[in-house]
């Protein structure tokens, strides 16, 4: 582990030693604790895919139908976190769409919703004249 330096003022450092006493922890403790649930609590607002047998979830809303031939052709770190529920939605999109066009299967969207929720713009592709 690393030795790292930060100010902080009284106030902050009154807080750290109040809340290791009543946790009963150290205070490197309570700084490794309060940065992991900051962490989470950002991460959760991020947009992710998750895996729910055929179902690609985005936040927990069906956007994308797929059979196992083409999720079982999926890199094995993407498919854990698929099933954890972490997966980066332009990774996992890039890879559906190599690996749909290498098996020849192809797979059903919801485009407004990838639209809506990743701010990409798939549903509304103009014709140039």
């Amino acid at each position: 582990m690393k030795i790292k330096g930060f100010r902080l003022s009284d106030e902050t450092q009154s807080q750290i030693l109040w809340l290791a006493q009543r946790k009963g922890v150290t205070a490197t403790d309570v700084i490794r604790l309060a940065v992991a649930a900051l962490y989470q609590e950002e991460m959760a607002k991020l947009p992710r895919f998750r895996l729910d047998g055929n179902v690609l979830l985005l936040n927990n809303q069906p956007v994308i139908r797929c059979n196992d031939t083409l999720l079982s052709g999926l890199p094995e770190d993407l498919l854990i976190k698929l099933d954890n529920g972490t997966a980066e939605p332009m990774e996992t999109m890039l890879y559906l769409i190599l690996n749909a066009a290498r098996v020849g299967e192809g797979f059903e969207y919801d485009q407004a919703l990838l639209d809506q929720t990743l701010g990409w713009n798939l549903s509304n592709q103009e014709k140039q004249e």
